[in-house]
């Protein structure tokens, strides 16, 4: 396993989004120098159009693996009933595959919809919102299988998102062969609304493809709760590993860390001590 970096955490960027191209090459340039190997482009939201090819460039002159994370909040309400959020969330997914041809990356991953009201959601309704994303992610995953790319479902598998729990979630992905589509698992959303980790890493082991870690509690406040330095939550990263080690996983674990240079480096130092003594 190979501890990464997501870039979306606003304390490596000196503006507030959208990033720019030099900001982002700040970034990279950053990670390299805190020692990481490998750094996620992501959410794609967050920055202006990438140039590619420079930023390629620079990957591949600091020798930093890469992949991309589309990220992107999509209406479920709105994917379900009307053609402009479906056709916004494929541009949004095509232009991270071709993103991935542009900087040398195979994997790029992606979130389901999501219910932005608070009350009861009407059952027809998440029935098409989920078949409409079926739709969708058969269209992504064939284009981005031509373009030498697998496409990872971020594991948002809980209300308010279109499924119903770790099966369901599950179940959906296992509609696509496993060659083209398999399972970002983000630990510390999956910890904070209850769900047992062990339950998670062997429900979805054949697909894991990347992990976003961060620490988390089980505050009913998920903006509370998750992307906290490692240490400052709840979650076991001792028995986190073992099961990841147990399922023979030798991915990343991309930190997902909402926090400064000191807390992002703190957490890696204590992950790849982890993995060192379990060598």
């Amino acid at each position: 396993m190979i501890v990464g970096l997501d870039l979306g955490s606003k304390e490596f960027f000196e503006a507030n989004p959208p990033y720019s191209n030099d900001e982002l090459l700040r970034a990279v340039r950053k990670a390299s120098s805190l020692g990481f190997e490998a750094v996620q482009i992501g959410p794609l939201g967050n920055f202006v159009p990438i140039e590619g090819r420079r930023l390629r460039t620079v990957l591949d002159h600091l020798n930093i693996e890469r992949n991309v994370h589309v990220g992107g909040l999509y209406d479920a309400e709105k994917f379900a009933s009307t053609q402009e959020e479906y056709v916004r969330a494929r541009k949004e997914m095509h232009h991270g595959v071709m993103l991935c041809k542009k900087i040398g990356s195979t994997l790029v991953s992606i979130h389901p919809p999501f219910f932005t009201t608070g009350s009861v959601v009407n059952e027809e309704l998440k029935f098409t919102a989920k078949m409409r994303f079926l739709e969708l992610v058969k269209e992504e995953v064939d284009f981005a299988s031509r373009n030498h790319v697998k496409v990872a479902l971020e594991s948002f598998c809980y209300p308010p998102f279109i499924f119903e729990g770790l099966n369901d979630f599950a179940e959906f992905v296992s509609k696509f062969p496993s060659g083209k589509l398999g399972v970002l698992l983000d630990a510390g959303h999956v910890y904070q609304v209850g769900i047992d980790l062990s339950d998670a890493v062997h429900t979805l082991e054949d697909r894991l493809l990347d992990i976003h870690v961060h620490d988390a509690t089980r505050d009913k406040d998920y903006r509370k709760a998750t992307h906290l330095p490692i240490g400052k939550g709840t979650i076991n990263f001792r028995n986190f590993l073992d099961l990841l080690l147990d399922v023979r996983y030798d991915g990343w674990l991309t930190l997902e860390v909402r926090g400064g240079e000191k807390e992002v480096v703190q957490s890696k130092q204590f992950l790849e001590g982890l993995l060192a003594r379990a060598s």
